[in-house]
């Protein structure tokens, strides 16, 4: 098995850009295929004054300063939203003639419950050194395949009923973002905004005021969340590079390598890579790690000729200096890097940026605010243009783009060396009983070099780093036949009930780079699972779920034991898998053969949806704070107070394919299935049915708090 959450991103990101169909899903915000408009009516008439001065005032104090208009959105009106100029170069470098201002637009400024499409904040981008609107869209939608990175599209935006034209809307790096690719969004982030020479990480000091770059945007519920970016700079810059995991113990490298790929081979201007700056740190709670990815890209796709080792040797930028001179993270470099390469032509990217030059066409044309003319914006898809703002350069065109840095890439040798390919890799049992054996093989071919060694890289819990065992194909401890290009390695630890191990297989060449390959191919961004079961088939169990209903979702949990439970310290969460997400404390003691429920609305209004009686526990506003309300593919865990896993159900019809799907009804399961985590066994709730299941005014179906122990001893 996958890890759900980032290869799950992954799947939606490619549907709807790399195939260019159609939406993503229902009602999605950022969906690349889809031109929306965002209409601004500001409350005051002296509106274009305010936020100019508000942005000269904001940038000598730091603040963030708003004023009010009423926003519409596909024919619905969301009063009082919060909007203020954004940008630095963008907005200081404007023609003096010009209103086309990048805008930030907060829904929750005055409500803050008001969304659209379940976000809150909207970054709309001018297009300032881009004639085609679409490099950051293109970027940023490239980029999230492979990492935490916002998802973009287009809108036109129109205020106080004049046309203000079209518009990058990039996602808000924040933690709706980064509950698609973390368990817990709940950490320290931290932000280095654009600074042509960026601080990149170096160790300057022990005192806060030689980080004045780093802006705390989430403390994370640290006392001193400054202290923990400068331990990661000191780590980064000080540690011997002999002992290079206790600087991966501190600072994610193997996702960092992602991001600074991405970043050099699209050519990113306002990055890490290059400026030292525009970058975001976020340290995951869970392994207290910092990773680091990028957040400026509209500056990308312009310089043809970087080599793929820019600023390798550039002591302000120790993640590029330091940490990639050690030559298996150099090759890891390399490897990644190897896996982008696949996409980097044009016969890929054209569809792309057609799909984005099409849809804006029109709009494009009728935008009498745009910084470039019409006639740049067509020509810049495939033509040098020489920019009408400052500094006045040439930009390459795209499809130019394209053709001479494919040209350089593929004459570096290094890059394109061809090392182990892995055919495939796989655990003897992804489900396994504590007891048994497991073990993982991976088929070896060796189309250029022969093998130089095979290793197994596993995690055996989210708290830690990635550990290592070498594989053989000796035909011994697990291998079946030495010599046939197999290798084999028992997993190496002790296993308890519910645990999850990640993993994943690196194989390194004998030619004179010793070249990687790995194999899920996005090593630590997306390894594979090994989830223990838990053992015993009785105590507290998930025992009916709804993921989406006219009434509210819910979960019932169900006291299957002879004994009375003690919920006080208990939790649960969805796929994110992390003990005390959701508290379910408040359901206190639960006598056997009672069910509880827990639902994402409020409780009584719950209870009276289904008229259900007032002894039956509700916990309602799952997902209110936390985020972890259910999806239609998605993963319940239960824990206890010692924050070890009691059960879980991994479902969704389209990741379990002719499983079912609760929507307005429920999943039920006869008592065998209950706690085996087994979804084929689970059937739809249907009126009249051996559950008893009934329907209420909503149209929901289900046994909310009735547990009828189908099939029970």
């Amino acid at each position: 098995m996958i890890d759900s959450r980032l290869p799950a991103l992954i799947l939606l990101i490619i549907v709807s850009l790399v195939a260019g169909t159609g939406p993503a899903r229902a009602q999605d915000m950022y969906d690349p295929a889809v031109l929306r408009t965002f209409s601004l009516n500001f409350h005051d008439a002296d509106w274009n004054q305010r936020l100019r001065d508000n942005w000269v005032s904001d940038e000598q104090t730091g603040e963030e300063t708003l004023i009010l208009a009423d926003l519409e959105v596909e024919g619905t009106t969301y009063p009082s939203v919060g909007v203020r100029i954004r940008g630095n170069s963008s907005f200081f470098w404007l023609p003096p003639d010009s209103d086309k201002f990048s805008l930030k637009i907060r829904t929750d400024f005055v409500d803050p419950d008001q969304n659209v499409m379940g976000y809150d904040n909207f970054n709309l981008n001018n297009g300032f050194q881009d004639p085609t609107f679409s490099r950051e869209v293109v970027f940023n939608n490239f980029a999230a395949r492979f990492g935490p990175n916002p998802r973009a599209n287009h809108v036109v935006v129109t205020i106080n009923g004049e046309n203000w034209g079209v518009y990058n809307n990039i996602q808000q790096p924040n933690k709706r973002m980064l509950r698609d690719y973390f368990s817990n969004a709940d950490g320290l982030r931290s932000n280095c905004s654009n600074n042509p020479n960026g601080p990149g990480l170096r160790y300057n000091g022990e005192s806060a005021a030689g980080y004045p770059d780093y802006e705390i945007s989430d403390d994370g519920g640290l006392d001193d969340p400054l202290a923990a970016v400068i331990a990661v700079t000191r780590a980064l810059t000080n540690e011997p590079l002999a002992s290079w995991p206790n600087i991966d113990a501190l600072f994610a490298i193997d996702p960092a390598i992602w991001s600074v790929a991405v970043e050099n081979m699209l050519t990113d201007d306002d990055s890490y890579i290059n400026k030292g700056c525009d970058f975001m740190l976020y340290r995951d709670p869970i392994d207290s790690r910092m990773h680091l990815f990028p957040r400026d890209n509209n500056e990308s796709f312009k310089y043809p000729s970087w080599p793929i080792t820019r600023n390798f040797t550039a002591a302000n930028k120790p993640v590029l200096s330091r940490v990639l001179a050690v030559p298996e993270l150099r090759q890891r470099y390399m490897a990644h890097y190897r896996v982008l390469l696949r996409d980097f032509n044009w016969a890929h990217f054209e569809p792309l940026f057609e799909q984005q030059r099409t849809l804006i066409d029109a709009a494009v044309k009728a935008d009498p605010k745009k910084l470039y003319t019409y006639e740049m914006f067509e020509q810049n898809f495939t033509e040098q243009v020489e920019l009408t703002t400052p500094p006045f350069d040439q930009l390459v065109g795209v499809r130019q783009f394209f053709t001479e840095r494919g040209a350089l890439l593929s004459g570096s040798a290094e890059l394109v060396a061809t090392g182990p390919v892995i055919e495939s890799a796989q655990a003897s049992n992804t489900l396994p009983a504590l007891s048994d054996d497991v073990f993982i093989s991976a088929e070896i071919t060796t189309p250029g070099s022969a093998v130089a060694n095979v290793e197994l890289f596993y995690r055996p819990s989210q708290e830690g780093i990635y550990q290592r065992v070498p594989m053989l194909d000796g035909g011994a401890a697990g291998d079946a036949q030495a010599g046939d290009g197999i290798y084999t390695v028992q997993l190496p630890v002790t296993p308890t009930a519910g645990q999850r191990v990640s993993w994943y297989v690196g194989a390194t060449s004998t030619n004179s780079f010793a070249s990687l390959s790995f194999l899920p191919e996005l090593a630590e961004r997306g390894p594979s699972l090994i989830e223990y079961q838990l053992g015993a088939t009785d105590g507290m169990r998930i025992t009916e779920w709804m993921y989406s209903g006219g009434s509210g979702e819910f979960i019932e949990f169900t006291n299957t034991s002879d004994q009375a439970i003690d919920m006080t310290g208990w939790s649960m969460d969805d796929s994110g898998a992390t003990p005390g997400s959701f508290a379910l404390g408040a359901f206190g003691v639960v006598q056997p053969g009672e069910s509880v429920i827990v639902t994402d609305v409020a409780a009584e209004d719950f209870r009276a949806a289904w008229s259900l009686g007032a002894a039956l526990k509700i916990i309602g506003e799952l997902g209110v704070a936390a985020g972890n309300n259910l999806g239609r593919n998605d993963q319940i865990h239960l824990y206890n107070a010692a924050d070890a896993l009691e059960d879980r159900l991994f479902y969704g019809d389209e990741t379990y394919p002719d499983t079912i799907r609760t929507q307005n009804a429920s999943g039920q399961a006869p008592c065998p299935a209950i706690g085996q985590n087994t979804i084929a066994d689970w059937e739809l709730s249907e009126v009249g049915d051996v559950y008893g299941s009934t329907a209420v005014p909503s149209g929901d179906i289900g046994t909310p708090g009735v547990f009828a122990g189908i099939g029970c001893a």
